[in-house]
């Protein structure tokens, strides 16, 4: 999963893999099965600049990540009178108090109260505040012991690029370097105190910035694309099941377009349900 930040824009782009997990084996946890239709990006007001996309854990509570998310967005929107105060004002909504909503509802409400989750649950919550030129991303993780953040990767009016899930094959590609760089470090005896050091000074020669402020936002589309499709791609050939895959799904967001689906899977074609209620 990826999100790129050009400042005036905000893309969001996912696989659509998920995993049926088993017992661990000698070799490590066990997959059942590999699905390839999975929802990992979602619009958290329908229209408006404002989407989420997760990874992790797929389900809590015997619901999927994205049906959940759709049940937020009714509150969002204003359809359930019990929850009233989640509604969300149009001229004065802020991407920090989405965020924050989105941790009370999926950590607070759900994930710790599910005693079969077990898995870390990510969410990043992102797009524009109300009358707000630059976007915001907002990045929540969960397991069985905390929840942490809402905390942003980078500060609006900054461009950003940051992903999630499988990282290894955009670390190597953004970063110039393997993940396990520090490892190797260690393992050619840098004194481990030193190893912090000297990752950052590689990676400052070795690191290519793709993202920069006022990118065409076809480009930054087609960059988190790309780089979605080279994480499934390296997975596919990387030894172990293929974790990765499936259709690419891209969400892109502006202040003044709003929320704009670039692809999407559609599971019930729309000549079959006329005038039908799209997700």
């Amino acid at each position: 999963m990826v999100a790129a930040s050009a400042v005036d824009s905000l893309v969001l782009a996912s696989d659509s893999t998920t995993t049926q997990g088993g017992p661990p084996g000698p070799l490590g946890p066990s997959v059942y099965n590999t699905w390839n239709s999975a929802n990992k990006v979602f619009n958290l007001r329908k229209t408006w600049p404002i989407g989420a996309m997760t990874w992790g854990q797929a389900a809590v509570g015997g619901r999927s990540i994205a049906t959940l998310a759709k049940e937020l967005r009714c509150r969002f929107s204003g359809e359930r009178p019990d929850h009233s105060d989640w509604e969300l004002d149009p001229e004065k909504y802020t991407i920090a108090e989405v965020a924050d909503r989105v941790k009370d509802f999926f950590c607070d409400e759900l994930y710790m109260k599910d005693p079969a989750a077990k898995e870390v649950l990510g969410l990043a919550v992102g797009g524009f505040s109300a009358g707000a030129d630059s976007a915001e991303l907002l990045v929540i993780q969960m397991d069985k012991t905390r929840c942490v953040g809402p905390d942003a990767p980078f500060a609006p009016g900054k461009q950003g690029l940051i992903w999630f899930g499988q990282t290894e094959a955009i670390t190597r590609l953004v970063n110039g370097v393997s993940s396990k760089l520090g490892e190797a470090l260690e393992q050619l005896d840098v004194p481990k105190d030193d190893v912090p050091d000297y990752t950052q000074k590689i990676m400052g020669k070795t690191g290519l910035p793709l993202v920069f402020p006022g990118m065409p936002v076809g480009e930054t589309i087609e960059l988190a694309e790309f780089l979605v499709e080279t994480t499934i791609k390296f997975v596919r050939f990387a030894p172990g099941p293929p974790t990765v895959g499936g259709p690419v799904e891209i969400a892109a967001m502006t202040r003044y377009e709003g929320f704009k689906w670039i692809k999407r899977k559609h599971h019930y074609p729309q000549s079959l349900n006329p005038g039908g209620r799209w997700p």
